[in-house]
């Protein structure tokens, strides 16, 4: 039995930390906050920091600061942020009207496992041909060094 949750946790951290296949334009379950179809093709030629959250998790909504930040350092270059909910529209829409982030939001209909994401915060970014670049998963600040250079060196290719 040992032996077997052994295993277990060793796959479980590999699929945690290994890009899937997945490319963002295979997501066809998503909406924008007025309900209307969100296409990710439309982003094609960007780099996509897809950040994946809920209005009652504290680590998400804290990492908000700091993409906003980090936003403007990606103004002038192919970047773009989405944070995306799979919580309930109207829960969505009324937990963004008592709060100004100046984030695009969208909604997934369906569960997290979508994006193979199990923990939230959860961040995926992709790159200009729509594959997975990379992940992270809980609590991040995007506005460092570290990660702005990832992200201009993705956006150079």
């Amino acid at each position: 039995m040992k032996i077997l949750k052994s295993i277990l946790l060793f796959l479980t951290i590999i699929s945690c930390s290994t890009p899937s296949n997945k490319k963002a334009n295979d997501f066809s379950a998503l909406i924008d906050l007025d309900g209307n179809a969100f296409n990710l093709d439309d982003l094609e030629g960007n780099v996509l920091i897809l950040n994946i959250w809920a209005t009652w998790c504290k680590p998400c909504i804290a990492e908000f600061e700091s993409l906003e930040e980090v936003k403007k350092k990606f103004n002038d270059i192919n970047v773009k942020i989405i944070a995306v909910s799979n919580e309930d529209l109207k829960l969505i829409n009324s937990f963004l009207n008592k709060r100004k982030f100046d984030l695009n939001f969208i909604k997934l209909n369906g569960d997290l496992s979508y994006f193979n994401a199990y923990s939230l915060p959860t961040t995926i970014i992709f790159d200009k041909s729509g594959n997975e670049a990379f992940r992270l998963t809980g609590g991040v600040d995007f506005n460092t060094k570290n990660f702005i250079d990832k992200i201009l060196n993705i956006e150079k290719l």
